[in-house]
């Protein structure tokens, strides 16, 4: 707990509860309450009417009457927000959203008496991240990671082609759907004519594909779907369905030939070998990319371990709300809207890694800050100029877009953070994996 008296009208005493609030007691002065509370009460007397007086000419009693009560409260309004100014000022908290009012107590003749509750950005001592058991980990291609990557390749480039054959996994099948009633008789008002299926996607009812596969065209076959208790539909939940099909056309994907000119057609003028090299390439690049993610994800785990982060409850709610506002948009893209139960399963599935990044956060910027890890505008300029060229694009150019979406702050954040990862890998003690790691 701190205290301090200032030139200020206010007596402030400021405690911490939790590591993320403050609780500001205030209390104020009566004669400075009273003489703002009688300048906003002339102020209103001016405007104010009543039956018998001219606007501004009623008397100073009968407006205390009419008006005393709000332009006390509007009095408040104006004090507190001073008197919490002077409180961070003086004592350097880092609130994270607005301050509650509570407590309040304005007796006649005494001084104005209330707390302000607000959470704040807990200030962390960073401890015992020198020396980190880090595991070595090599950015190495697994065997045959080349070819998967060019096979992948040539599986994207294939056209699709009609083939008079029975259908196989990984066709697409054009077919006509349509639902049984109760009575075992199709149920044409729900007729889907030209629909759509890939075989053996994972997204697939797995009795579509049994009753597809090895089918021609033109034939007809069923399938029986259970759906489950908490499918998207709610008519369907729990229900079983026979379905009616009939198979209209089959396509599959005509592979192209592993040759220059299939090399060429990625980028002109290029052969096979030099195709294998820029994957490869691709693939290293990758690998490395990997490394450095799982290198920093056990680094994130170590620092939590040894250092206590009380989070700020508010801080990890917008956290969530976001992740839950970005999985709804997305959901709403593919045509379907989230239920509530999915949404409140999503939310607290979501919180834990919430607290993990908040922690990470916090702590990472406790770092930098005991290290001195800075980012300089000479840095930024580097970064800028490095993405360009690595993309290819004019720097001017994405100087200026950078400019204008306000790209600054994230290019810095990101310096910070890799140099932040650095200086703790540097610092780190290295050691092998351990027996079944990979």
């Amino acid at each position: 707990m701190s205290q301090s008296e200032t030139a200020t009208p206010f007596k402030l005493t400021v405690t911490e509860p939790e590591m993320w609030q403050r609780v500001v007691q205030v209390e104020i002065e009566s004669s400075h309450f009273e003489s703002e509370y009688g300048k906003n009460l002339r102020k209103a007397r001016k405007t104010h009417a009543r039956p018998g007086f001219r606007k501004g000419k009623v008397p100073m009693a009968m407006v205390e009457v009419d008006l005393g009560g709000n332009v006390r409260m509007d009095t408040l309004e104006d004090i507190v927000p001073m008197a919490y100014q002077a409180a961070l000022e003086e004592h350097k908290f880092h609130p994270v959203n607005d301050p509650v009012l509570k407590d309040l107590k304005m007796d006649e003749g005494e001084p104005v008496k209330l707390a302000l509750e607000v959470e704040v950005r807990p200030q962390i001592e960073p401890r015992d991240y020198n020396g980190l058991p880090l595991t070595i980990r090599k950015a190495e291609l697994k065997d045959g990671a080349v070819d998967e990557a060019l096979e992948h390749l040539r599986s994207s480039r294939a056209p699709w082609e009609t083939v008079e054959r029975i259908a196989a996994k990984g066709d697409r099948v054009k077919i006509d759907i349509v639902p049984l009633g109760e009575d075992g008789e199709p149920d044409e008002s729900r007729r889907t004519e030209g629909y759509q299926i890939e075989l053996g996607d994972p997204n697939n009812f797995e009795a579509f594909d049994t009753a597809i596969i090895g089918a021609a065209v033109d034939a007809d076959v069923q399938a029986t779907i259970s759906y489950p208790e908490d499918h998207p539909s709610e008519p369907l939940r729990g229900q079983s369905m026979i379905y009616s099909m009939t198979i209209r056309s089959i396509t599959a994907k005509v592979l192209p030939e592993l040759d220059d000119a299939f090399a060429a057609k990625i980028q002109d003028g290029q052969t096979l070998l030099e195709l294998r090299a820029a994957l490869r390439e691709e693939l290293q690049v990758e690998a490395e990319r990997r490394v450095e993610h799982e290198n920093r994800e056990e680094i994130v785990d170590l620092l939590i371990a040894r250092n206590t982060v009380d989070l700020p409850p508010s801080m990890v709610q917008d956290y969530v709300d976001g992740t839950v506002e970005e999985m709804t948009q997305r959901s709403k893209m593919y045509g379907r809207v989230p239920s509530d139960q999915e949404i409140a399963a999503y939310r607290e599935g979501a919180r834990p890694e919430a607290e993990r990044t908040m922690k990470a956060m916090f702590i990472l910027e406790a770092i930098r800050d005991a290290e001195k890890i800075d980012v300089t505008a000479e840095d930024i300029e580097a970064r800028i100029e490095e993405v360009a060229a690595v993309n290819g694009w004019p720097l001017e150019q994405y100087r200026e877009y950078v400019k204008k979406n306000k790209e600054i702050d994230r290019l810095a954040h990101e310096l910070a953070e890799k140099r932040t990862f650095e200086f703790l890998t540097s610092r780190a003690k290295h050691q092998a994996f351990g027996a079944g790691d990979k």
